[in-house]
């Protein structure tokens, strides 16, 4: 009678431990360098979605007036701002609500200014809470799914994913999406393993929830349906399903309700996001086979996860495998789905990333118990071998991920430029620059935003600058396909070989490498 309770106990001891080792490596991957650039924003979004949520508690006004995403996370940020107007007040910080001063965008969707930077702090972690809830759900999915070193393995996985990592810093919904996206497909096993009723309603639920975060989340709905047709000859009852779909309507509209009562402003901000993906693109991105653009990156960035996660799913369809079937189901369908779009960029795949690292943990539990009945007895060489294919995972996306949080932690390098601007060129000087190079507005320089350095001619710089400042974040893409872009190139080093290279900066941008110079502009 002791056994069962003994390994119950045991079981609980794993959990709380291993919750703690994930938690704790998952808090401090995206805690690093959370106050990066401060009061610098160079991060497009930052500034406009933290003064959503900031207006809405200053004006009561609860419709965000923005709706090219949806409004569940800004209404979350929101929520997460009352404690901290609370705590100001406390500290005589300030006094009402008007006392909150909102980021200001210089350049609007571009660069701003926080002029109370711990707002950012504050919205940052927030993000960088979901991300680490992610990483635990992601560790619970693989264990309820394979099993313990399944799990195990997933929540490492994703804890030191320089996707993951990277994204978790940033005030933006897509992170929060990930998570709510994972909680409903909690429910899509639930569905395949029992299929009671609560399963599909909670299941639509977070779906909703999840598309309430974002609209690109909408491939989950897919799969509900697919677990609802694994279920075998009860899949002919499509009443469950039809209540699935109506909560996962309820999750979206209680949380984005001015979708219906501001129905005009709702429709031109998802037809404009439409626009954007379908037509819009990148510069060195836009032209690129979706699919492959994003295996390449995944490749690139997150190491041989995504193979394994790949031959997992492979292995479970052609073993009719109904638990990996599923579970492959919802990356497949989303990568599908973004694929045809002609924007691409990394946050995309976040919501797909939990999926790959609980594959690649199946394929480590079951790789493990194979390997334990070839070895026998022999513990340690089990151990060495484990140790030594877990060692061949991490150390990629490791690496990748340290590099990143020490770029938060140091200087942006448009930081550098700015300093060494105002430290080494003379006052009064005419700088131009694009958009994302060095915020400049409150220097002792006569500053001029120009979108690309390239749209004016040289005797338009020669006639009205002294200074050109160019950061690779506008010019780099360009260079990614250098067949589809050759004038851009050809007028890029025209630029700067026309123009005398005075000094150049390596460092980081919003995490990534970075490259900038400073050009000295001749007269004629």
């Amino acid at each position: 009678m002791k056994r069962p309770h003994l390994s119950q106990h045991i079981i609980k001891w794993e959990l709380l431990l291993d919750g703690l080792a994930v938690v704790t490596l998952a808090l401090v991957m995206r805690l690093w360098g959370l106050g990066f650039d401060l009061p610098n924003l160079y991060h497009r979004d930052e500034a406009k979605y933290v003064s959503i949520a900031l207006r809405v508690l200053k004006t009561g006004d609860y419709n965000p007036h923005f709706f090219n995403y949806p409004s569940l996370f800004f209404y979350l940020l929101a929520i997460a701002y009352i404690p901290y107007v609370l705590y100001m007040a406390a500290h005589g910080r300030l006094m009402s609500l008007q006392g909150l001063v909102l980021p200001e965008q210089v350049l609007e969707n571009v660069v701003g200014i926080a002029h109370m930077p711990s707002q950012l702090l504050v919205g940052r972690a927030v993000v960088a809470m979901f991300g680490v809830l992610t990483v635990l759900g992601t560790y619970w999915l693989g264990r309820a799914a394979y099993g313990r070193r399944a799990g195990i393995v997933a929540a490492l996985m994703l804890a030191i994913s320089p996707t993951h990592v990277r994204n978790s810093h940033f005030v933006a919904p897509d992170v929060a999406m990930a998570f709510f996206v994972l909680a409903a497909f909690v429910f899509c096993l639930r569905i395949w393993q029992e299929g009671r009723w609560r399963h599909y309603i909670l299941c639509g639920l977070f779906a909703g929830l999840s598309i309430s975060t974002k609209y690109n989340a909408y491939p989950i709905l897919l799969t509900m349906i697919l677990a609802h047709a694994l279920r075998g000859p009860i899949r002919r009852d499509a009443r469950p399903v039809a209540v699935g779909l109506g909560a996962a309507a309820c999750g979206f509209l209680l949380t984005t309700p001015f979708s219906l009562l501001d129905l005009s402003a709702f429709l031109n901000g998802v037809a404009f996001e439409m626009y954007h993906y379908a037509i819009m693109g990148d510069p060195g991105i836009e032209g690129q086979n979706g699919l492959l653009w994003y295996a390449a990156y995944l490749i690139r960035n997150e190491g041989i996860v995504p193979l394994i996660a790949a031959v997992e799913g492979i292995v479970g369809v052609l073993s009719r495998s109904m638990k990996t079937l599923l579970l492959a189901s919802f990356p497949a369908i989303y990568l599908g789905a973004t694929s045809l779009y002609v924007v691409k960029n990394d946050r995309t795949v976040l919501a797909i990333l939990p999926f790959l690292a609980i594959l690649c943990g199946g394929l480590v539990e079951r790789l493990g118990d194979r390997l334990a009945s070839l070895v026998g007895g022999k513990r340690r060489a089990l151990q060495a071998a484990l140790l030594l294919g877990l060692a061949a995972l991490i150390v990629t996306p490791l690496v990748q991920s340290v590099a990143i949080n020490r770029r938060f932690s140091a200087e942006d390098v448009r930081t550098l430029v700015t300093v060494w601007l105002d430290a080494k060129v003379p006052a009064g000087s005419r700088i131009a620059g694009e958009y994302y190079s060095p915020l400049l507005e409150r220097s002792p320089h006569v500053f001029h935003w120009v979108d690309r350095a390239i749209d004016l001619p040289i005797s338009w710089y020669q006639d009205n600058v002294d200074y050109l400042v160019l950061v690779e974040n506008r010019y780099g893409g360009y260079r990614l396909d250098p067949a589809r872009y050759p004038e851009q190139i050809a007028a890029y080093d025209q630029l700067t070989t026309q123009f005398e290279l005075v000094k150049e900066f390596e460092g980081g941008a919003l995490g990534n490498p970075c490259h900038a110079m400073v050009l000295k502009v001749g007269r004629p």
